[in-house]
């Protein structure tokens, strides 16, 4: 029968068997978006949301310029899985509301993974049950399906890894092939395609080692390769994004452990226990499998007991070398600058500036090792089709198969659970909001954030209601745009100058708490402010609408939390036992003996300054986190939105005391209530930079302020 039916068909039916094994299969149906209604499935799907409702013609063809506005503004940035994106776009008016394609794009990658590692398999092997049985180990290999239970669909598509492995070990280099390879691996993920660009570097050598390919034909084609891969990001929307690329933490916490490949984790085996680990280590999750680790002792003894068949083993050093090396380089980029064993770090070391800036780029660095895990696979496949005795081969591989299936099962069950789990319901049930995305035309968030808490329900609204909004969350957003829309946000509430076709929604953190305050007490008499199921709105001009006035909303009364009084020179000691907590609205680190940082994107002080309205000075004594990695900051302050000056600090003037000008006018219009936000573009964790294993994004480290 196997015989009769395509080999390769076969394989992709194992794949889809796995598939509704691990998943139930009903999340495949294009309208169940429940179970997306959380985590990243979340971020993911409003990317695709908002992006149906694009124009069809724009440039670039990626641009998603209504989910965040200018904070990133193109679906590369929200993990939507672009190829998918642009597939089903030119039909999104044909399509259901709501339409989800993530379980669709589930089940083709977990399909092309039976596909391709069948392919690969049968260059080494023409044994089809063997192979087939191969395939199927690739099919559940446990990073796979972690990937998947993660929440990280686009990087479900280990077929990429396959293809380009295929492609090495095909017989002379495919130009057209790896063209499109690389395009696909352009319009999924940028850490898969970094990962499929490193094997094709790798082709490219080993063309050149064997004399099939001289080295200024491979210039040429790696010049043809980049002109191609510039065009299709050009147009995915990759480089909309002007700043904020880089510099984000995470590059040496979210690591590959030297215990990757035989720690279950607690999940995937019922024999094996879960080993120590640092928090950050389950990215970097590579566990073999339990039916993989036997097959590692029988291989080694079949080349033990099998010496007439080592030469089969021979593999030319053309062929080997350029794999070896690129394996390498992807495991030590897996492994960062903390190599850790366990919970311990044995080795902390720190790269050549521009090496350290490139690495931290791809902060998740433990990803970086699934090329080199299938090569493990690989290799041991490899050595059973020529060692092992073709007719146990079978039933071994079989056996271990049925192993890995029953001892990985309590995972399976998680999984499974985990995504039959779609029970969501919006807490947006007020016939307010309806009415009011008839009404306006844009959400504004305050304050906006990197990482907004909420922010899910309100942003779904909008994007069901071809409506746009100023935040999100984002894999990468321009941080200089977020800083200027920080303070442009903070103006516009303490001018209370609303633009007439924004609702504004204000969240839940100590900075958005003083801006509601202050909106509730600057509001017109035409604005509703009030709060409405868990969410406090602000709604410019509501009450001169005469549809709206029918839903008769009772607004809150106007209390107002004052700021703390602050008496002209009194000095605010950021020290621990300091009186700083007086006046700190959020945004800043703990305490220490010296003073305190600053941790994230901004940071703010709320105080009522007493005394005459003139020109006042703020003299702010503090310092900045510096390394050679990065020489120098700027934080911006700026007082009730008003911009005051910059902090400007180098390694050479790293510390010392600044002095900004509070205009008489700003303390006079707002009754000398002040919000100061220290805006920082480029917060740095220690980490990053392999100073410490500290994660706080710091900028500004103050001891003291006073305004005089």
């Amino acid at each position: 029968m196997i015989k009769e039916f395509p080999p390769a068909i076969w394989a992709v039916l194992i794949a889809v068997a796995a598939f509704v094994f691990y998943t139930g299969g009903a999340i495949i149906w294009p309208t169940s978006t429940a179970w997306l209604m959380r985590g990243d499935f979340s971020q993911h799907f409003l990317g695709w949301n908002f992006f149906r409702h694009t124009p069809l013609l724009q440039f670039p063809l990626g641009a998603n310029r209504d989910y965040g506005e200018t904070l990133a503004s193109s679906i590369v940035y929200t993990d939507s899985t672009p190829l998918f994106a642009f597939v089903f776009k030119p039909f999104a008016s044909l399509l259901p509301e709501p339409f989800q394609y993530i379980g669709i794009w589930l089940a083709l990658c977990v399909m092309l993974q039976g596909f391709f590692a069948y392919k690969l398999l049968s260059l080494f092997s023409t044994e089809r049950l063997a192979v087939l049985l191969g395939t199927a180990f690739f099919v559940i290999a446990p990073p796979l399906w972690w990937r998947i239970h993660i929440e990280h669909e686009a990087l479900a598509a280990h077929w990429l890894i396959l293809a380009a492995l295929y492609l090495y070990f095909c017989d002379g280099f495919r130009c057209r092939r790896w063209l499109m390879l690389l395009g696909f691996a352009a319009l999924t993920h940028a850490y898969l395609l970094a990962m499929v660009l490193a094997v094709w570097v790798a082709d490219l050598f080993q063309c050149c080692l064997k004399r099939q390919m001289p080295w200024w034909m491979a210039l040429a084609n790696g010049l043809l390769a980049a002109a191609c891969l510039a065009f299709v990001m050009w147009i995915t929307g990759y480089f909309m994004l002007h700043d904020g690329v880089g510099g984000t933490a995470g590059f040496g916490y979210l690591r590959l452990s030297l215990l990757s490949l035989i720690d279950p984790m607690g999940w995937w085996s019922t024999i094996l226990p879960g080993l120590p680990r640092s928090a950050g280590e389950y990215e970097g999750f590579g566990f073999l499998g339990s039916g993989m680790l036997l097959l590692l002792p029988v291989t080694l003894l079949a080349l033990i007991a099998a010496r007439q068949r080592r030469a089969a083993l021979a593999w030319r050093w053309t062929t080997l070398l350029p794999l070896l090396l690129i394996a390498a380089i992807l495991t030590m980029q897996a492994l960062s600058t903390y190599i850790g064993w366990g919970e311990r770090d044995l080795l902390v070391y720190r790269l050549p500036g521009a090496l350290q800036a490139l690495a931290s780029v791809f902060r998740v660095s433990g990803r970086m090792f699934w090329p080199v895990f299938y090569l493990i696979y690989l290799a041991l496949f490899y050595a059973c089709f020529k060692l092992v005795d073709r007719r146990v081969l079978p039933c071994l591989l079989a056996g271990l198969l049925a192993f890995q299936l029953i001892d990985g099962n309590i995972a399976a069950k998680n999984i499974r659970a985990y995504m039959q789990n779609s029970g969501w319901t919006s807490p947006l049930q007020s016939a307010f909001w309806p009415q009011a995305s008839a009404s306006y035309r844009r959400i504004a968030l305050a304050l906006p954030v990197a990482d907004p808490v909420g922010y899910f329900p309100i942003a779904l609204l909008a994007s069901n209601h071809r409506m746009s909004i100023n935040n999100g969350y984002f894999a990468r957003l321009d941080m200089q745009q977020l800083v200027a829309l920080q303070r442009q946000t903070v103006a516009t509430v303490f001018a209370g100058a609303y633009v007439p076709q924004t609702l504004y929604v204000f969240l839940r953190d100590p900075i958005s708490d003083i801006l509601w305050q202050q909106a509730r007490s600057g509001a017109g008499p035409a604005d509703f402010v009030g709060e409405i199921d868990g969410y406090r709105v602000l709604a410019p001009g509501w009450r001169s609408c005469d549809d709206c006035k029918r839903m008769n909303l009772t607004p809150l009364p106007l209390t107002v939390k004052q700021p703390a009084e602050y008496a002209l020179g009194t000095v605010i000691d950021f020290r621990s036992g300091g009186n700083a907590g007086l006046y700190r609205a959020g945004g800043w680190a703990p305490a220490e003996t010296w003073g305190s940082w600053t941790d994230g994107n901004v940071a703010a002080l709320w105080l009522g300054v007493a005394g005459p309205a003139d020109d006042r000075m703020l003299d702010i004594s503090g310092q900045a986190f510096l390394t050679s990695l990065n020489p120098q900051q700027t934080i911006q302050v700026s007082a009730n939105g008003q911009l005051l000056g910059e902090l400007h600090y180098t390694q050479d003037a790293a510390q010392g005391l600044r002095s900004l000008r509070i205009p008489a006018g700003l303390l006079q219009k707002s009754h000398g209530r002040l919000l100061i936000l220290f805006s920082v573009a480029a917060p740095v964790a220690p980490m990053q930079v392999a100073a410490s294993k500290d994660l706080r994004r710091l900028g500004l480290g103050t001891m003291s302020m006073v305004i005089h």
